[in-house]
């Protein structure tokens, strides 16, 4: 597809995330493209921090349930082609060809679920015995204290900086708590946290282009089901996916299979937090853009979509309400005309009784 058309921005904006059918990685930087961040650029930028092993990004516009996006794949080289000579016993020998496919993702495989790509953090390594001796093809393992010097690299303000070095952190303990180990000695394999790592520097340099100040996100979706994973099966959401999502609001929907993975709860997590942002309904603001970004799955019923909403707010500052989940209940004293005064505890949620219902896409 052609390259995504440019826009100049001013800066100060307000984005407002509506994650109404789910959140990865891949989806969110997809909707910050199709808001018009700079896909050269963005490569540009992405090429001078260090990855070890070699990525292309691609742009696609497609369609989920009628309604267009941008889908955005990180492609990385672990698909090896080598030619073997083999004597099978018979006179002679001959040679072929073949590819070995490497998905070094820890926790549950991306391939198969709703958004069908991110990878894992891992502490442990892999071996691959093929039969056929040592082929050569060596990966490289990123750990934590390699990351955050990639985010030193980044051409951004030192904001951005902060908001890249939250998210990684973000990321780096949860997979530390399900791994029982030191957030230093987590080891992000190459092969499969090069996607994640492009996906998380890579939305917050969009995010410098578009200038984005602020962002708030609506409740996150929790579906059912399970994933699997080397070691069996994982439940829904991925163990380092719920504790990323402690502290956000989240609503239960009637869908199966991954609809927030870990990076997409980081980048949600660490971008409302040091953006002194909040969870809740969109802000009053004027918009000036609105950007689709798309997962793999084809749902029949649902737009495997990501939704982000670009705008400058009514009054700088005013987010605007939070959701029931983050209201603090307290108590009333009411006199209902029988003749004495109760006191009950409640939250004023009726207010935004729709934004919940308004949450859940089944």
């Amino acid at each position: 597809m052609p390259a995504m058309a440019t826009t100049h921005r001013p800066a100060g904006l307000h984005l407002h995330i509506d994650p109404f059918s789910g959140i990865a990685g891949d989806m969110f930087l997809g909707a910050l493209l199709d808001l018009g961040a700079d896909l050269d650029r963005l490569k540009h930028d992405l090429g001078h921090l260090g990855i070890a092993d070699p990525f292309e990004l691609t742009v696609a516009r497609v369609q989920k349930c009628g309604v267009g996006g941008v889908d955005l794949k990180v492609h990385t080289e672990h698909t090896h082609q080598h030619t073997h000579n083999h004597s099978h016993g018979h006179g002679h020998s001959h040679s072929h060809s073949h590819s070995h496919e490497h998905t070094h993702s820890h926790g549950h495989d991306h391939h198969g679920h709703h958004h069908g790509k991110e990878k894992h953090s891992h502490t442990h390594e892999h071996h691959h015995d093929h039969a056929h001796g040592d082929h050569g093809h060596h990966h490289h393992h990123v750990g934590y204290r390699e990351i955050m010097a990639m985010v030193e690299k980044m051409p951004v303000s030192d904001a951005g900086k902060q908001r890249a070095a939250a998210v990684v952190t973000k990321l780096a303990d949860a997979e530390s708590r399900v791994h029982a180990v030191d957030r230093e000695k987590i080891h992000f394999h190459e092969v499969g946290a090069v996607d994640s790592i492009v996906d998380m520097l890579g939305s917050i340099l969009a995010l410098e282009q578009l200038g984005v100040a602020t962002v708030s996100s609506g409740p996150v979706p929790l579906s059912r089901g399970y994933v699997k994973c080397a070691h069996g099966l994982m439940p829904v959401p991925a163990p380092a996916t719920a504790y990323l999502l402690e502290g956000v609001p989240t609503v239960g929907v009637d869908r199966t299979g991954e609809l927030v993975t870990p990076t997409g709860a980081a980048l949600i997590a660490g971008l409302v937090e040091t953006t002194g942002g909040r969870f809740g309904p969109p802000p009053t603001m004027t918009l000036q853009g609105v950007g689709y970004g798309a997962g793999d799955r084809d749902d029949p019923h649902v737009p495997n979509l990501l939704r982000l909403m670009l705008g400058r707010l009514s009054h700088a500052g005013d987010l605007g309400p939070t959701t029931p989940a983050m209201t603090k209940p307290h108590p009333h004293q009411h006199d209902h005309g029988h003749g004495h005064e109760h006191s009950h505890t409640h939250t004023h949620a009726d207010a935004h009784a729709d934004q919940t219902a308004a949450a859940d896409p089944a």
